[in-house]
């Protein structure tokens, strides 16, 4: 491992620890673990924080902003954050890093890249000779941040997966934020437009893979209700080309 990529881990697991947010989801447990809190319900009482289940209830994220609010309050006032979190950033947008690949088929090296201009990131694509030549010429195959833009979306790229042989037809997990939810949107790597009339899987915590050209496996929360406790979905079914969801 090279001195710059373990830097850049130990920098960003710096300031992951630094910056870490509370999330709702484990607070419950928090608030059960000590006696002593006046919010704690008696043995057999209702839970005075059930409202915390409700992960993107109003009431649970003012509570979350709140504590975040505190934690970030006091870490930032400590004279190392500041230094701290301008190194990481540096080498986290350093364009000397290594493009590391996420994909290699075909003779092409696919990778997404994040820099200063681009925050949400480029989808790019090199041939293999050109990557190996230590000056990669890229093309690139999707702007998330112009896409955004256009759409008036804040998109984070989650990801790609393409019909084999050719690899050409993929299927794009697009995040609004970030979120555990996606819309999921088939794209043309050849022409680098979405493909009109192509499948579209609307926002939803989903799954989905390729069977053929024209059929899809997908899970996804088909009625109301069908998810597991984490919010997942556990009914797959088979998805022709032009079939709406119901």
């Amino acid at each position: 491992m090279s001195k710059r990529v373990l830097v850049l881990l130990m920098m960003t697991a710096a300031l992951a620890a630094l910056t870490a947010p509370v999330y709702a989801q484990t607070s419950t447990t928090e608030a059960r673990a000590t006696d002593s809190n006046p919010n704690t319900a008696a043995p057999g009482a209702p839970d005075p924080r059930a409202y915390l289940d409700d992960i993107n209830g109003d009431k649970a994220m003012a509570w979350v902003k709140a504590h975040n609010d505190k934690t970030l309050t006091r870490l930032s006032s400590d004279p190392r954050f500041a230094q701290n979190q301008a190194v990481a950033l540096k080498i986290l947008q350093n364009n000397d890093r290594i493009a590391l690949p996420d994909f290699a088929r075909h003779g092409r090296i696919d990778n997404v890249w994040q820099d200063a201009k681009h925050p949400q990131g480029v989808w790019r694509r090199a041939t293999w000779a050109s990557y190996r030549s230590g000056k990669p010429v890229w093309k690139t195959i999707l702007d998330i941040d112009a896409l955004s833009k256009v759409e008036g979306k804040n998109w984070v790229f989650q990801g790609s997966q393409c019909l084999p042989p050719d690899e050409t037809d993929c299927l794009i997990e697009l995040s609004n934020g970030g979120t555990d939810a996606s819309v999921i949107r088939e794209f043309d790597t050849t022409t680098r437009t979405f493909v009109a009339n192509g499948f579209v899987l609307p926002e939803g915590k989903q799954n989905v893979t390729w069977v053929d050209k024209d059929t899809l496996y997908v899970s996804r929360e088909w009625q109301p209700g069908q998810l597991t406790a984490s919010g997942y979905a556990y009914v797959t079914k088979s998805l022709k080309r032009g079939q709406s969801l119901d």
